[in-house]
């Protein structure tokens, strides 16, 4: 008796966030498993052993684009299982794409549930792309994205409420967020966080 686990999703650009056709799902032994639609839409299925954790590996391939190998661990699950999967593949470095599982509430597997399903993850998706713009060839700590600003580092981002609030350095310099790409560089940022004094609204700390 074996396990089954169905996957239905989708296969994006990373940057542009539309449809690629054509994509190819393999399996950890190179196995085609199934292959993207007009609408980058794919449905495969998994068979595991009756008992046991539930280990596998998909690598999604498309010409033009950079691989990407999704690893998972699913633990020991019944069987009928259900998932969502949505990839975006990246054209450049590689370093943009992303991958992203729903696996919880999930109805059919169709292509309008997968749809569903993808917009929350493309409005995560379309504010990424447009704060790696804003930090793009600079070395600024304050940006602003769709007229809000943020503090970044090189690897998270604090909303801020407005570029007049009282930043703390290293727990000594005050200044006003204004001045921060002034002050110092992203690259120093060893972390930031947000304060509850009465005057000053966030720290940040490089060193």
């Amino acid at each position: 008796m074996t396990r089954n686990i169905d996957i239905a999703g989708l296969v994006v650009d990373s940057k542009t966030l539309l449809p690629i056709e054509g994509a190819g799902i393999f399996g950890a032994d190179e196995k085609l498993l199934g292959k993207t639609d007009v609408r980058g839409y794919f449905k495969i299925s998994l068979s595991f052993m009756a008992d046991g954790e539930m280990r596998f590996k998909l690598k999604i391939i498309k010409k033009g684009y950079n691989n990407i190998m999704q690893s998972e661990h699913w633990g020991s699950l019944p069987g009928n299982t259900k998932a969502l999967m949505y990839f975006g593949l990246d054209k450049g470095s590689g370093s943009n794409s992303f991958s992203k599982l729903v696996n919880k509430a999930i109805g059919d597997l169709d292509y309008h549930s997968t749809l569903e399903h993808f917009d929350q993850i493309k409005i995560a998706r379309t504010f990424d792309n447009k704060l790696s713009a804003a930090k793009a060839g600079n070395q600024d700590v304050l940006v602003k994205v769709d007229n809000k600003f943020y503090m970044v580092d090189e690897t998270g981002w604090i909303v801020i409420s407005s570029d007049k609030d009282s930043i703390l350095i290293n727990k000594k310099q005050l200044v006003i967020a204004d001045q921060l790409n002034g002050t110092i560089k992203r690259k120093d940022i060893k972390w930031m966080t947000p304060l509850n004094a009465k005057n000053t609204k966030f720290a940040v700390y490089t060193k």
